[in-house]
């Protein structure tokens, strides 16, 4: 968290990333205390990492000068959008995973599908909205 604030508040966008890493790191290291495997709130967490870091870019964005008229509305509903696959395609992978194991090599190619198709989806709705 202080890594973000610092990459805001020195208007350094090149701390952003690595802020964000620090971030997804300190959520992965929960696994490690925790006796979980699986974390039904991952997709939120996920959703939520995304919406800081474009929020933090957007914002270093706005401090260079002012925006073109119509261009923040346009940025908060692609946002929204982006989100919203997010959380749904991660809630389709979470569900894949969460399925017992017992359904067989049929069962885990779907599995695998389904997490292959989330990531190129989210790929592709994150290569859109740059």
């Amino acid at each position: 968290m202080l890594v973000l604030l610092a990459a805001l508040v020195l208007r350094i966008p090149g701390l952003v990333a690595p802020a964000i890493v620090v971030l997804g790191g300190a959520y992965a290291g929960l696994f490690l205390v925790r006796d979980e495997t699986v974390d039904v709130r991952a997709p939120l967490y996920g959703v939520g990492l995304l919406l800081v870091a474009e929020l933090a870019f957007t914002a270093l964005e706005l401090r260079a000068g002012k925006p073109e008229p119509g261009l923040l509305a346009r940025r908060a509903a692609l946002l929204a959008m982006l989100a919203l696959g997010g959380v749904l395609a991660g809630a389709v992978v979470l569900a894949a995973a969460t399925v017992p194991v017992e359904g067989g090599v049929a069962l885990e190619a779907v599995r695998i599908v389904a997490a292959v198709g989330a990531l190129l989806l989210l790929g592709t709705l994150a290569a859109r909205g740059r």
